[in-house]
């Protein structure tokens, strides 16, 4: 999504205190900021540039420390940012309506009424469905007026002079909340049910690639097989624009524009096998009259149909999932097993793009650049799938008779035989005394770096050499994956170069991992490997 400024959006100098300011096109007093004209948002405009007070115009002195608290946000973070604060704000005038309506004002806020509200967040229900508003929500909610509170004592507006209170309500009412955390923690399991149906994935593609070749929904269909393929986000792949196919380096590219990952646009390039291609074609072919007529420049293009004319226009990725998604899901009659249609969100298409490119041997780090993650803390989310698995057999991993590979998988299997602080433990107190030894699940093994101990970790990719990597049969087939993905880049990469030294290096290394793994579970131990041995020297001599 390209969100830039194109013009100041305030006229505000606090050396000259003016209340009546300039607000886009608008002014301080007005109860609707009209951005219009000032906020460049892809597929965003009209109403959807403006922030409306009119909930609260009822109640001036909130309203205007409101004001002021959309002013910081705008100036401070995106437009799109302080749209979803105004959100918990807004809930938060509807709760003072209904419990409070005495309260005129932020600074009659005391710790009786913040507990009443924190209290009352859980639950509250949406005004749309009539059930429990998410966890998400509740702490969008609560965060909106921790926000405007804490920030307000410091800036000067009209909450309590006193909000040492806030932050500790907050932190034990909202973030340590046990019932957010189990209600947050099903969400989750919930979404990894859905990716876990691999033959249910497996159906949704099909019938997208079906429409493709039968020139049916096209928009839905090419955007599940970007979204399977490639782990884009909706928003990205609705908003890429000047896109094309292009053979780079001798590998097929997807080229595109886009600002969602950047302040200003970007060319992007990723990957394109024969589904992406297909789906890029088909699309590019179905929009390109809309295109012409237009003058934009986007794939994904459409009619509004509820407008005079029929204006062409980008597809709005907002009602996605409602408009598009869950009625081609229903269409084709996509199910789980209990026989309820499917309700994937174009997000669910970006998980299992993730999980299942992780399976079949991809890098942390491969799947980081794929995904457009800046950090790879943030691709670690999506390696739930293996990391739960394990993480139910940790216990298992860490006794004397485990199979395990790695540098200091003979020293830990003695020292095991010795004292084993995991045995006799639930998966949860396991999971407790993994995560207090900061021992990581990676995408191919486990991690025994500890970060207090200063020593710099390169990261995924280097770790099969590192004395601090184990890993064991539950990722061989990662390991076996990684291995064919390895001599398929070595095929075409440049003779002699540091690329193909680099990976001749890592070859040798799954190479051994994987024979020591063969190794040890064919052992005629079968169930008990604490007579198993492999020296430091072997070790050493096949990696």
């Amino acid at each position: 999504m390209v969100e830039s400024i194109k013009l100041q959006l305030f006229d505000y100098n606090p050396l000259i205190p003016q209340l009546d300011f300039r607000c886009g096109n608008s002014k301080f007093s007005d109860n609707v900021w009209d951005f219009n004209g000032f906020i460049n948002v892809e597929h965003l405009s009209g109403k959807r540039l403006m922030i409306d007070f009119e909930f609260v115009v009822d109640k001036p002195k909130m309203l205007e420390v409101i004001k002021w608290f959309m002013h910081h946000e705008l100036t401070t973070g995106k437009f799109s940012t302080a749209k979803r604060n105004l959100d918990g704000v807004v809930r938060f005038s509807k709760f003072i309506k209904e419990y409070a309506p005495e309260v005129e004002s932020f600074s009659e806020i005391d710790q009786s009424l913040l507990e009443t509200y924190f209290t009352y967040l859980p639950e509250a229900k949406s005004e749309t469905s009539g059930q429990s508003i998410s966890s998400v929500s509740i702490k969008k909610s609560a965060l909106a007026l921790k926000e405007i509170l804490l920030k307000g004592n410091i800036k000067g507006w009209d909450v309590p002079k006193d909000v040492r209170f806030v932050q500790g309500m907050y932190n034990e009412l909202i973030i340590n909340n046990k019932a957010l955390k189990k209600d947050a923690k099903q969400a989750e399991q919930v979404n990894i049910d859905k990716i876990s149906d691999e033959q249910l994935i497996d159906r949704i593609l099909r019938k997208a690639v079906s429409d493709l070749d039968m020139d049916e929904n096209i928009l839905v269909a090419a955007s599940v097989v970007v979204g399977l393929q490639l782990g884009l986000r909706i928003s990205e792949i609705i908003t890429m624009y000047n896109a094309s196919i292009e053979p780079i380096g001798g590998e097929t590219k997807l080229v595109y524009n886009t600002g969602k990952l950047q302040a200003e646009p970007t060319r992007v390039y990723k990957p394109a096998n024969a589904l992406v291609v297909q789906a890029i074609t088909k699309v590019e072919k179905y929009t390109d009259p809309l295109r012409k007529e237009s003058g934009l420049p986007y794939l994904f293009l459409n009619r509004i149909r509820n407008v005079k004319g029929y204006p062409v226009c980008i597809v709005s990725h907002a009602n996605w999932s409602k408009n598009f998604l869950r009625p081609w899901l229903q269409k084709h009659n996509l199910r789980y097993k209990n026989g309820d249609i499917a309700d994937f969100s174009s997000h669910t298409f970006r998980h299992a793009c993730a999980t299942y490119a992780l399976k079949g041997g991809a890098s942390l780090e491969t799947i980081r650049k794929l995904l457009n993650h800046k950090s790879i803390r943030g691709t670690q989310h999506y390696t739930h799938l293996l990391q739960e698995d394990v993480r139910n057999k940790f216990a298992k991993v860490f006794n004397e008779g485990a199979v395990l590979v790695g540098k200091q998988a003979l020293q830990i299997k003695e020292k095991l035989k010795v004292i084993n602080p995991f045995k006799g433990k639930t998966i949860e107190q396991v999971d407790k005394l993994r995560k207090a030894h900061k021992i990581q699940i990676l995408s191919h093994g486990l991690c025994l770096h500890h970060p207090m101990r200063n020593e710099p970790c390169e990261g995924d990719g280097v770790c099969l050499g590192c004395r601090n990597f184990l890993t064991t049969p539950d990722f061989l087939e990662v390991h076996k994956g990684r291995l064919k993905k390895i001599r398929s880049e070595l095929a075409s990469a440049p003779a002699g170069g540091p690329y193909e030294n680099k990976l001749k290096t890592i070859e040798k290394y799954l190479v051994g991992i994987i024979d020591e793994l063969e190794t040890q579970v064919n052992y005629s131990g079968i169930d008990n490997h604490s007579d198993y041995n492999i020296t430091p020297i072997e070790w050493e001599g096949m990696a």
